[in-house]
């Protein structure tokens, strides 16, 4: 039987209702076939209710951490797809039949790389049990998919409803331990350490459940963070420190990502435990000749040669340690000391920039603190109105369950004004933090300079850093300057997607799809709609100014890390690039030859690919000229998606730098 005519008779098996069962014998249409149905009408479902983020910059490394952890799954005959959706709600979830989602929030709470892993991880574990459909049968959402499915209804309320329920689909606990299981599994396979990856989830539960923003509040019903679930997975084997083989697996990733510090302290532990094993001592050897401790990387070499004759690897490698450079920064001449000087009081006034934003945000602060917390309490009160009509049992008609659905996505668009004004108030006080942090860096490392420590090459770095720092201040001050114009635009939105959900509740009740109340819902919903729209207009000016000085603060940062590193952490760090933004080492390595320093450099790369445009717009020719964060917003490129990989690629250079004293 061919594709179409498999899944025709999917729609009338469906239309007959004995698809509930989802189980068809004999005819030749699997379970595999139905679920397909279902997870296309699905994800067209989500893309219409969210924008999906078209950014190849980002997909492209979506796409490349989905895939390697589908090949590692025991689910892999079914094609894969993963997205991001733009909402700063904070979510990640699957829809049947490879359709994986991830919100553009969760993105920005991520922290590492290992925590996107370990999420993924999960969610392709939902995927291989197939739990996405399970939920679905329990759901308000079933009828009005198998509607769409069989061609009976189309309307975009309905379409929008079902992407916008699919977020707040709940899983039973044991569906969620097995896919935590699979996500330590998937994410451990793939050389990522399942230690730092359940950091994410320890933040759940130490940090975010303490104050609970709305914008987690569906992640939290919908994942519900338990300590069992947490313990459950520390018991893992994966995890087990007990073990020479979880550390040496966790260590050749990390190697892979050009970790080498943090590969020696687990191979290290390892070799307490299994002093025999010559891998062990490869690695070693490998983890300090790619820092430069070069002694210490031939002594394990040569135990290495001991405990396995004829090992060629570890030969070829001792052999070219003895023609390896010294470790040795170059030291900075007497016009670079000078130099530094002149940026220690261009660096006073960025201080004083930095203080007058301070108190700019201080002021908003003090108004913003109650009105923020009305406007979350009404949505935490909205979530849990909607997830109890998700969970609807009585038998309702077709037309009453469409129309509450097209009441629930004028909420979604209204409340998701509130998402988006927390994630700017958290970039005012975590940027306006940041900011202070590195002007004191900044502080040191010009001391430094001036007293002729580091590399003639930092001081373009360092003075990019300042002027860098300088912008975030201006343009996180016109941030705080923006958000609370928006909070009246906001509170008229919220306070109508209340009424709404009144109203969805009593025409669920009554189940009376025609007539005054029926209109009623009908009218709301579409006044809340335009509501929506303009909150979002208005908070959105106040995030694009949030974001871009996000990046200014992050493109210091990567700078200052690269201030002072001799040339094997530089060659360290220009791995890491490669990595992180998925371009070869070679093309690192040549926009930094401009001068470029490490933030500059990584911004340009993530500009050109995110615009599909010449990385040569992005690198200033002069330090502290013009801004990559402002030529890429020029130029139209996601600054949002730069911000992310930049972020893993800060974390991973500053723990690389933490444990070079370890080293």
């Amino acid at each position: 039987m061919g594709p179409r005519h498999c899944r025709g008779r999917v729609r009338m098996l469906l239309a007959a209702a004995a698809a509930v069962a989802l189980v068809i014998v004999g005819g030749g249409c699997g379970e595999d076939d139905i679920e397909e149905v279902l997870g296309d009408a699905s994800a067209a479902s989500v893309e219409s209710a969210y924008g999906v983020d078209g950014d190849p910059l980002l997909n492209e490394w979506l796409n490349t951490a989905g895939q390697t952890i589908v090949s590692h799954s025991r689910r892999q005959h079914i094609p894969y797809e993963f997205k991001v959706i733009q909402t700063d709600q904070v979510n990640a979830f699957a829809a049947p039949y490879g359709h994986v989602y991830v919100t553009s929030g969760f993105l920005d709470f991520a922290e590492t790389e290992d925590e996107v892993w370990m999420v993924l991880g999960h969610e392709v574990g939902h995927i291989v049990h197939r739990d996405s459909i399970h939920s679905f049968k329990k759901s308000l959402l079933w009828g009005i998919l198998t509607q769409i499915i069989r061609g009976e209804s189309r309307t975009a309320g309905d379409i929008l409803g079902i992407g916008l329920g699919l977020l707040s689909l709940q899983y039973s606990r044991d569906d969620e331990y097995e896919a935590d299981d699979a996500g330590t599994m998937l994410a451990y396979r793939c050389g990522y350490d399942p230690h730092v990856g359940l950091a994410f989830f320890d933040r759940l539960m130490t940090d975010v459940e303490k104050r609970r923003p709305s914008r987690w509040e569906v992640y939290f019903m919908t994942h519900p963070p338990t300590e069992r679930r947490l313990q459950r997975q520390l018991e893992r084997a994966e995890l087990d420190e007990a073990s020479a083989e979880p550390l040496v697996q966790i260590a050749r990733g990390y190697l892979l990502r050009a970790q080498p510090a943090k590969a020696a302290r687990l191979l290290e532990r390892g070799l307490e435990l299994a002093p025999g094993r010559h891998e062990i001592h490869t690695l070693l050897g490998d983890a300090y000749a790619m820092r430069g401790y070069l002694r210490r990387a031939g002594e394990h070499y040569r135990v290495a040669l001991s405990l396995e004759d004829g090992n060629r690897y570890a030969e070829e490698r001792l052999a070219s340690l003895s023609d390896a450079p010294a470790r040795a920064l170059e030291g900075i001449a007497a016009p670079g000391r000078a130099q530094a000087g002149e940026l220690l009081a261009d660096l006073d006034e960025a201080e004083r920039m930095a203080q007058r934003l301070q108190a700019n945000a201080q002021s908003y602060g003090a108004t913003r603190q109650e009105e923020t917390e009305g406007l979350v309490r009404t949505v935490k009160g909205i979530n849990e109105r909607l997830l109890t009509l998700a969970e609807w049992d009585r038998e309702v008609q077709d037309a009453t369950e469409r129309l509450v659905v097209r009441g629930n996505a004028a909420i979604c668009r209204a409340t998701e004004s509130v998402y988006v004004l927390e994630n700017v108030n958290e970039d005012l006080e975590e940027v306006g933090a940041e900011i202070a942090a590195l002007l004191e860096e900044s502080e040191v490392a010009l001391q430094a300079a001036r007293a002729g420590e580091g590399n003639p090459d930092d001081l373009p770095a360092l003075h990019t850093a300042i002027a860098e720092l300088k912008r975030a201040t201006a343009t996180l001050d016109l941030a705080a300057t923006e958000a609370p114009k928006a909070l009246a635009d906001v509170r008229t939105a919220q306070s109508a997607a209340g009424d709404v959900a009144s109203l969805m509740e009593l025409v669920l009740r009554r189940d009376e799809p025609e007539g005054p109340l029926a209109d009623q819902l009908r009218n709301e919903s579409a006044h809340t709609q335009r509501l929506g729209i303009d909150a979002l207009h208005a908070v959105n000016r106040a995030r694009r100014q949030s974001v871009k000085a996000r990046g200014h603060a992050l493109v210091a940062r990567l700078n200052l890390l690269g201030v002072a590193a001799d040339p094997y952490l530089q060659e360290v760090f220009d791995r890491q690039v490669s990595h992180c933004l998925l371009v070869p080492e070679a093309q690192v390595r040549a926009v930094r030859e401009t001068g470029a320093g490490y933030g500059e450099a990584a911004m340009a790369i993530a500009a050109a690919k995110s615009a599909d445009a010449d990385m040569a717009l992005f690198v200033p020719t002069v330090a502290g000229g013009i801004s990559p964060v402002g030529e890429a917003m020029e130029h139209q490129a996601a600054v949002s998606n730069a911000n992310v990989l930049l972020k893993f690629l800060a974390a991973s250079m500053q723990a690389e730098r933490d444990a070079e004293m370890v080293m």
